[in-house]
């Protein structure tokens, strides 16, 4: 239950931010990048909490994968916003 509840709580915010990514128009790579690495992410992740002992690891990478692409999502809109 907290796999799908962790996946609802980062998701959308992660994909609404590599929307507004996208709707800039300057980079395609970084679109492709954004989502490959939030998929990878929550792969991990899921793989990671799906083991009987947890395997820490796979969480840990999963959630600095998705957090990662929030940054970099965020970062990349703040920075195209402040120059022209």
């Amino acid at each position: 239950m907290r796999v799908h509840a962790n996946f609802a709580e980062y998701v959308p915010l992660a994909l609404l931010l590599i929307y507004f990514v996208e709707s800039s128009h300057h980079t395609p790579w970084l679109i492709h990048l954004l989502g490959a690495a939030l998929l990878c992410g929550r792969l991990s992740h899921a793989f990671g909490m799906s083991r009987t002992p947890e395997n820490f690891r796979y969480r840990v990478v999963g959630m600095g994968l998705t957090f990662t692409v929030i940054l970099v999502s965020a970062a990349h809109i703040l920075i195209t916003a402040l120059i022209p």
